[in-house]
């Protein structure tokens, strides 16, 4: 933050421990909200928060479940991105095989619904949709999100960041 970084964004994904080790990741729901919690101690104002839906097994009611866990630290902005499996990562190998039953990726429907509970209840919340899957409390959308169809360079700091810049 001393050095000039005025927004965090944390990959959460999810609250539940079956879906975060499911998707492989290495930290618990119970670490990332103490991550969160650190970044206000360190006097963040603008903290992001990434939630994934339609990841396989996941129901409507086990999104809602994971969308109120999210939206109870009050984040300044939230990312909801529905999963995609793409070609040529683990996933796509592991889903083209075919999986048992309670594995199964939500089917479109499921999806779509998700989608729409997400828009219905972060606008109850206080948030406004400005990207397909951002949102942000009024004044704090993402500028490097915003920037990504302008052009504008911008620059990510982190594992998973990215950045843009022009030889103008």
């Amino acid at each position: 933050r001393e050095l000039g970084i005025n927004r965090l964004s944390i990959g959460v994904q999810s609250a539940k421990e079956k879906e975060l080790q499911m998707l492989g990741r290495i930290h618990t729901f119970e670490e990332a909200k103490q991550c969160y919690r650190w970044a206000r101690e360190a006097g963040f104002t603008n903290i992001s928060l990434d939630v994934i839906s339609a990841l396989p097994g996941q129901t409507l009611s086990d999104y809602r479940e994971n969308l109120e866990e999210i939206l109870a630290l009050n984040p300044e902005h939230i990312s909801s991105y529905s999963l995609i499996v793409e070609e040529g990562t683990p996933f796509y190998e592991l889903y083209a095989e075919g999986k048992e039953k309670e594995d199964e990726l939500p089917d479109e429907e499921c999806d779509r619904e998700m989608y729409a509970y997400t828009k219905k209840r972060l606008k109850e919340a206080g948030y406004e949709r400005y990207e397909i899957s951002n949102y942000a409390k009024p004044g704090f959308e993402s500028r490097h999100n915003s920037s990504y169809w302008t052009g504008i360079p911008y620059l990510g700091v982190g594992l998973g960041a990215s950045s843009l810049f022009t030889n103008a």
